[in-house]
């Protein structure tokens, strides 16, 4: 039996990637089944909850209902379980494929494009100094156009 050791510099690296997986997908902090509306309710990390019908989850169309009082959220919120069955659902994932159902794809596109437009990143902010200091966004030119 080999003995493999974790370095400082491998776990700063996987500290770092898992904040940042925090910060772009959805979490889960708690889950449980609504048997009243045959549906799951996912409350995430930050602090709102969504319901799903349990017929838009493929994975628990055929689980019997004592079992899905079972469900439980990993430790770091990426997914939802039902251990003893072996399933296991992405929370991002599951919200890919649910919020175009609920929405009407343009919405959902026009929801996506608006949040990746105010996308910062020091280019872009060193570019806008720039451009501020020069008196703005340069014109066209009818090269440009």
């Amino acid at each position: 039996m080999t003995k493999h050791g974790i370095t400082d510099a491998e776990l700063a690296a996987a500290i770092a990637a898992s904040r940042q997986e925090a910060e772009t997908e959805i979490r889960a902090r708690a889950v449980r089944y609504v048997a009243d509306r045959d549906a799951v309710e996912i409350l995430t990390t930050r602090d709102a909850g969504f319901l799903v019908p349990r017929a838009w989850i493929e994975a628990l169309r055929d689980v019997p209902i004592p079992s899905l009082a079972k469900l439980a959220v990993w430790p770091d919120g990426s997914a939802i379980e039902i251990d003893h069955l072996d399933i296991h659902i992405s929370v991002d994932g599951l919200m890919a494929v649910v919020l175009p159902a609920m929405l009407p794809a343009r919405a959902v596109a026009a929801l996506f494009g608006r949040r990746g437009g105010q996308a910062t990143s020091e280019a872009k902010r060193k570019s806008a100094q720039r451009n501020g200091r020069t008196g703005g966004r340069p014109r066209k030119t009818l090269k440009d156009a």
